[in-house]
């Protein structure tokens, strides 16, 4: 089970209690692996104590001085290959799973023998000393996250749950498809982030099976600094530069990106005019809207992402 992390120690925490309560199925051996992306460990006496936690499992800590979210990763793929594992799991280091996480997760994957899967990660509740404003910007995002799961629970009733885009927010996946094509992460993104869209769209290249379930639910630490329209626009914007990599070279792309920029600039326009009818609510939208709009246009001229330069949480 792998987890990257950087310098967030008290969600990791978090995220550590929460695999201390999971269902584990008769013959399973759980070998938890998390890799610290930061230049010096930091978090020794914490796994040292989870370790203790949990006897029955096998606990690996390292280090991956390279900064960027995809070496992380890569680090914590090349580790559970040389033990010899079947399966991998991600999950975040801002985030915690339900009890039956991994049962639910196991089901699904082992009922049609698929590559790679994933599930929702929904918002968990905001911070107690939350204010009026960031509660009405948690409500936005809420709004927004619940929309996104129910297209994939639509998606997946017709049968298109192979066309699910997978985040390794809460995700598993056959580790003899990584033996087989030698597919990793990419480095190249370093500190961009959308390093898993990138996998899940590589791997469909190389005919992986791969869906979406709604059963196995992780839930995502917001803490107070990315309750605010700010890091709602900065967010976006970011993650909006990765989709359109090369965009510039190819003119086809370059008009599904002008026709993309407009389709977002009326959301913008609707969402702001419809502020007031939705008690604020549409402004957590019409940030992101905005957001994307400029992460497109950086991302056309040239401009990469780094996203995560800034962390978030602690």
């Amino acid at each position: 089970m792998g987890t990257v992390t950087r310098d967030r120690p008290e969600m990791l925490s978090w995220l550590l209690q929460s695999y201390l309560r999971l269902m584990v199925p008769d013959g399973v051996h759980l070998h938890f692996i998390v890799v610290e992306n930061n230049r010096v460990p930091t978090i020794d006496q914490a796994i040292q104590t989870f370790r203790e936690q949990i006897p029955q499992s096998s606990v690996h800590y390292e280090l991956e001085t390279r900064p960027g979210i995809a070496f992380a990763r890569n680090r914590v793929l090349e580790v559970a290959l040389a033990a010899g594992g079947d399966i991998l799991t991600f999950v975040d280091d801002d985030e915690m799973v339900e009890d039956d996480w991994l049962v639910q997760l196991l089901c699904r994957r082992d009922s049609q023998d698929f590559d790679i899967i994933a599930s929702p990660v929904r918002l968990a509740p905001p911070p107690i000393n939350a204010s009026f404003w960031n509660r009405l910007v948690w409500s936005g995002m809420d709004r927004i996250n619940r929309n996104g799961e129910a297209r994939s629970v639509r998606m997946l009733k017709r049968g298109n749950a192979g066309q699910i885009k997978l985040a390794t927010g809460s995700w598993m996946a056959k580790l003899d498809f990584f033996r087989r094509t030698e597919l990793r992460f990419d480095n190249s993104l370093a500190l961009a982030g959308g390093e898993d869209w990138q996998l899940w769209n590589d791997a469909l290249k190389l005919g992986a099976h791969t869906s979406w379930t709604p059963l196995p639910i992780a839930y995502e630490t917001v803490p107070i600094d990315r309750l605010t329209l700010r890091y709602q626009y900065r967010r976006s914007r970011d993650h909006s530069s990765i989709s359109v990599r090369g965009a510039q070279a190819r003119p086809q792309s370059v008009l599904k990106v002008l026709t993309s920029i407009l389709g977002r600039l009326w959301i913008l326009v609707f969402c702001v005019i419809a502020a007031p009818l939705t008690r604020g609510r549409t402004l957590v939208r019409a940030a992101a809207s905005f957001g994307s709009i400029v992460g497109l246009l950086r991302r056309w001229l040239g401009h990469p992402s780094l996203h995560y330069r800034r962390i978030s949480g602690s």
